[in-house]
């Protein structure tokens, strides 16, 4: 299954197993289209980021392209007794320079025009 979905984040990593074998991965953080949800609890506003393990070549191959939307192919996998979707196949469409939030906090300093 393919999805569109913008990529904040990806890193990759290793470790020693207890066995000391080298084990690589990668890690990617995607982020949610905006919503707002109120329950009896209170209000959500924004975005949610979920953070997704993916094979350490998935990862490597976008690192210094994220952010960006990305299309990713998930393949749904059993991890213990439940249905999950692993992204499998990252292909960046469109990298996202802009989308730095600091730098949009800083910009906003600069172009405050002042009432006083």
């Amino acid at each position: 299954m393919k999805h569109q979905d913008v990529v904040i984040h990806a890193r990759t990593y290793d470790f020693k197993n207890d066995e000391g074998k080298l084990v690589k991965g990668g890690e990617i953080h995607i982020l949610s289209r905006k919503h707002s949800n109120s329950n009896e609890e209170g209000v959500s506003n924004g975005h949610k980021i979920a953070q997704v393990e993916v094979p350490f070549k998935v990862a490597q191959e976008i690192m210094g392209k994220v952010p960006a939307v990305c299309d990713i192919e998930y393949e749904i996998t059993v991890i213990n007794n439940a249905l999950v979707l692993l992204p499998r196949n990252i292909q960046v469409i469109k990298e996202l320079d802009s989308l730095n939030i600091l730098d949009e906090k800083y910009k906003l300093k600069e172009d405050q025009i002042s009432a006083f």
